[in-house]
């Protein structure tokens, strides 16, 4: 496989330095969108690492774009749970020290996700769980009772479910 890599990328140097035009191949998604005009995805976010928990957000976002891009309209929801619960609340004594400043990205992508459209919901039981008053969830983010059974409900309205652990 790295020969072939190598060999790919040593005929393009050459078709460039020619003056060959080269070009990437079209991204595709497969069979996977083909004929599809509207999907409905809810992403489970249940990760309490931070670093990961930001990468997964940036997925989502990539996630959608793609679908965007793939000329299919998107309706999508993001539910926190878990561990994740900490990183979506207003003040960081949740979070220790150390966190602060990735909470802070996360913070950020979470209102580009929501300026965007991206519906978020904060399961109370999760909340609860971790001493984490419901009142002090970002305001972006609505507080739904029971994560699993908004999960559940938005799965029998035709929703993908999508876990980010």
């Amino acid at each position: 496989m790295r020969i072939i890599l190598a060999v790919s990328s040593l005929m393009t140097a050459v078709f460039i330095a020619a003056g060959i035009a080269v070009s990437a191949p079209a991204a595709s998604h497969g069979d996977g969108v083909r004929g599809v005009d509207e999907v409905k995805v809810y992403f489970d976010v249940n990760v309490g690492d931070p670093a990961l928990l930001l990468k997964r957000l940036k997925l989502i976002e990539r996630t959608i774009d793609d679908l965007v891009e793939s000329g299919v309209s998107v309706t999508a929801v993001a539910g926190f749970r878990g561990g994740a619960s900490r990183y979506v609340t207003v003040e960081d004594y949740y979070v220790i020290e150390d966190e602060v400043d990735i909470k802070e990205q996360i913070q950020t992508h979470i209102k580009m996700l929501a300026d965007a459209g991206l519906s978020l919901e904060q399961c109370r039981i999760a909340a609860t769980a971790r001493e984490i008053e419901v009142a002090d969830a970002l305001p972006e983010i609505e507080i739904v009772t029971n994560g699993y059974v908004a999960m559940i409900g938005y799965q029998a309205q035709g929703y993908a479910v999508v876990p980010m652990d």
